[in-house]
């Protein structure tokens, strides 16, 4: 006991004596360079100066904030034309059917802005354009991209001083190529390589921007910058009934491995810092001096075989064994239909064409497949034999059938 409580006091004081010195250093506070885009992160890169602006810029507009996806229509709504959906992240990777809902919108009328360094292959598609970035590699750090990052729009559709600048983080985006038929350039970055284009589509636009840093607090706040902002946004109705603020494809975000984290968050305030390494001394204190083991070894138990499946496995082999490959047959036609009737409510005595549709709908199994399987079902059905090549066929589709599921 005697030993324990010397230990307890010696930790209580190393721990007292670093939070002293922690809190004693008390580092000046530098300022951010992490790119967020977070609209209320009021650090450089952060989009706090975009999103107000845009609530200024459209004072009759209601602002909503989307945390589901492009098909929603209690978000996005069937009938209210003229919405303006704003997409601002590091880079714009949506599936086929987010693009699809993202057109349909935008074919009843709407405007969507995505400000990204990158879309994917499902976006470049669609705009037939392909899209190639520059610093990336410094992303999410803007100090080690430090130069002069350029912005300009075209003339027409814009007059007046059309080029924007600052000496911020250059990260940026470009169109490699493009094609006129379909979309417009109305921006350019700072090597001249189209940055901005546009796309009618029905009643709306999509609006394509692939410098989203000249969206950032540093962008907007240096010079006479907010011009660019103020140039872009009147392309769009200035009655937009509606601005939605895109949280949806963050939330989906592919940068956890760049993001930091609650715990670096933490780590910021030198208080909970002080106490978070004090509790890492103690613990490690603690384990010093209760290292030794104080019981046995818990002995490792093997998991448990599967018997069932070993069953299962040896009455297989024993009717292919004996040659009884029709019987075997109507056992796998039994356990497959039975299989579809429980997951997919599915069930016809003789299937037939309307049935192969709607399993292999319901399933996402290629239709070929489910006709082959059904086809052999019936066939089981109606004759009385059956050869092992035509077993190990039937066989091979279940399976493949299963596997894709």
């Amino acid at each position: 006991m005697g030993k324990t409580i010397r230990n307890i006091i010696i930790s209580i004081i190393a721990g007292s004596v670093l939070f002293y010195l922690i809190s004693a250093s008390r580092p000046k506070k530098e300022v951010s360079t992490y790119i967020s885009f977070n609209k209320r992160d009021k650090n450089p890169y952060g989009a706090y100066v975009f999103y107000e602006s845009l609530k200024r810029f459209f004072p009759g507009a209601s602002f909503k904030i989307n945390y589901s996806d492009p098909g929603d229509n209690k978000m996005f709504g069937d009938n209210v034309q003229g919405q303006l959906y704003v997409i601002l992240r590091s880079h714009f990777e949506p599936d086929r059917y987010e693009v699809d809902d993202l057109i349909t919108f935008i074919d009843r009328g709407n405007n969507v802005l995505i400000s990204t360094f990158h879309i994917n292959g499902e976006l470049d598609r669609f705009v037939q354009a392909l899209s190639q970035t520059r610093n990336y590699q410094f992303f999410p750090w803007g100090e080690e991209a430090k130069d002069t990052l350029t912005a300009s729009l075209s003339s027409p559709p814009f007059v007046g001083n059309s080029s924007f600048t600052y000496p911020g983080a250059s990260i940026e985006g470009y169109f490699k190529g493009t094609d006129s038929s379909i979309s417009q350039i109305i921006g350019y970055g700072s090597n001249g390589q189209p940055n901005f284009i546009r796309l009618k589509k029905g009643e709306g636009h999509l609006y394509i921007h692939l410098s989203p840093m000249a969206l950032t607090n540093y962008f907007l706040l240096y010079g006479n910058n907010i011009g660019y902002f103020e140039k872009m946004f009147s392309l769009m109705p200035a009655e937009t009934p509606v601005v939605i603020w895109d949280e949806y494809f963050n939330s989906l975000s592919r940068d956890n491995s760049n993001n930091k984290g609650w715990f670096s968050a933490i780590m910021k305030n030198n208080y909970f810092r002080a106490g978070i390494l004090t509790a890492l001394l103690l613990i490690l204190v603690y384990a010093l001096t209760e290292i030794r083991r104080k019981q046995r070894a818990i002995p490792v138990i093997k998991k448990p075989t599967n018997d069932s499946l070993d069953f299962v496995k040896t009455m297989g082999l024993l009717y292919y064994e004996r040659g009884d490959h029709y019987n075997l047959a109507q056992k796998l036609s039994a356990y497959f239909m039975e299989h579809v009737r429980s997951r997919y409510q599915l069930f016809s005595q003789k299937p037939d064409s309307y049935f192969i549709e709607e399993l292999s709908y319901k399933s996402g199994v290629d239709k070929g497949l489910v006709s082959d399987i059904i086809k052999q079902v019936n066939r089981i059905s109606a004759e009385g034999s059956y050869t092992d090549t035509e077993l190990l066929a039937f066989h091979r589709n279940i399976d493949e059938f299963y596997n894709q599921e």
